[in-house]
């Protein structure tokens, strides 16, 4: 049994236009299904508007579908008591791409990441500060770093301390919303390798969204491409060379090859056959 389960899932929003008060009808989710594996990776790739965030919402709980069910651990998430949700919240965490807009400004980090373990785990102060400062280090960071506030780490030192809240409450999905996208290339690296490394430590299971294939394909163990609201392909095998589709082709050719020579070849293979 998936640990995640995507049944054709579909969500519409209304966007209203101008002052007419006339409003138009967007597709942000066509008949999504998808499912996720305990202690496995699923990579979403797609370009931006492709209706990535949406699903990750729809995961975490924080939109309903119009149609379709999410099951995670055997329950229908629609048909959960409201009683029982805080429960399953436990059990899924996330990891927004803005760091800086995912935390309190006026919070230490020992607050950020002590909060949750506090209401969850129904710690001490004592017991929370003492787990704070061991997931700190679990993320490549220090005990002194406790007591700083957000304004005061690099992106991606904060980021690090998102994903130490993440895996505060010992999780068994993560949804990682771009959590790479906002860093530069050495520093997205490093928290590839930190992402993966807590996957194996801990059994995490992620849905990974982004629009970097080359991120997918180092964490993710299978993926599927958005375009439109809708999964147009979907793979096990990481081997990008054979993904068929032409938006699949596309996406390939945005990617920078590791020589530029090699970029007039990978424009030409994307063009709709």
């Amino acid at each position: 049994m998936s640990l995640l389960s995507v049944r054709q899932v579909s969500k519409t929003y209304e966007l209203r236009l101008g002052w007419s008060g006339k409003t138009q009808r967007i597709s942000a989710l066509q008949d999504v299904s998808l499912d996720i594996a305990a202690g496995s990776c699923l990579g979403v790739v797609g370009e931006s508007g492709a209706g990535k965030s949406t699903l990750g919402r729809m995961v975490l709980g924080l939109e309903k579908p119009d149609c379709g069910e999410i099951w995670f651990q055997g329950q229908e998430l629609g048909r959960i008591p409201s009683q029982a949700l805080r429960a399953v919240r436990r059990e899924i965490q996330v990891v927004f791409q803005d760091s800086f807009s995912a935390v309190n400004p006026r919070w230490k980090v020992r607050q950020i990441i002590g909060e949750p373990i506090c209401n969850y785990l129904n710690k001490t102060a004592g017991e929370a500060a003492e787990q704070t400062i061991q997931l700190l280090e679990t993320v490549g960071l220090t005990a002194a770093d406790a007591n700083k506030y957000p304004h005061q780490f690099s992106g991606g030192q904060l980021q690090r301390v998102t994903i130490a809240r993440a895996i505060a409450l010992r999780p068994k999905l993560v949804v990682l919303d771009e959590p790479v996208s906002s860093l530069d290339m050495t520093i997205q690296a490093q928290i590839l390798d930190l992402l993966l490394d807590l996957k194996q430590q801990y059994q995490l299971s992620y849905l990974f969204i982004t629009h970097d294939l080359a991120a997918v394909a180092y964490l993710a163990d299978r993926f599927a491409v958005m375009h439109k609201g809708a999964i147009v392909e979907s793979a096990d095998s990481l081997d990008l060379s054979k993904l068929q589709h032409p938006y699949s082709q596309q996406l390939i050719a945005a990617q920078l090859p590791a020589h530029p020579r090699d970029r007039k070849s990978l424009i030409h293979s994307a063009k709709p056959r």
